[in-house]
């Protein structure tokens, strides 16, 4: 294996970042209505570029979206200020290249969860 493989097999699989955010006031809300917001605010996207819905529990959301779509995501979760009938405010928390390192960085301090390690 010459150089450059590893950048071959990681382009075809892609690059993803993932993006932590808060919906304030949005703790009860279930996986679904967050769905359908996300949905709304991304309808014109290709489906390269569209944010998808890793997890949702207590207000706190991941996303998962290409690397090269990063702030473009960003910027499409922070116009979200309706989720069903509600009224919401969304404020990102962080960003990371791993689902592992987001949750543990960023979620689980808002969710009351204690990292192990």
């Amino acid at each position: 294996m010459g150089p450059g493989v590893a950048t071959v097999v990681k382009d075809r699989v892609g690059r993803h970042r993932y993006v932590v955010f808060q919906i304030e006031g949005g703790e009860s809300l279930e996986m679904g209505e967050v769905i359908r917001a996300l949905r709304e605010v991304s309808h014109g996207l290709t489906e390269r570029s569209r944010p998808w819905l890793v997890s949702y529990e207590r207000g706190i959301g991941v996303v998962r979206c290409d690397h090269r779509d990063k702030e473009e995501v960003i910027r499409l979760v922070m116009t979200i200020r309706k989720v069903g009938m509600r009224e919401v405010k969304v404020k990102t928390l962080g960003t990371s290249g791993t689902i592992r390192k987001a949750l543990r960085k960023y979620a689980r301090p808002y969710l009351g969860v204690s990292d192990s390690r």
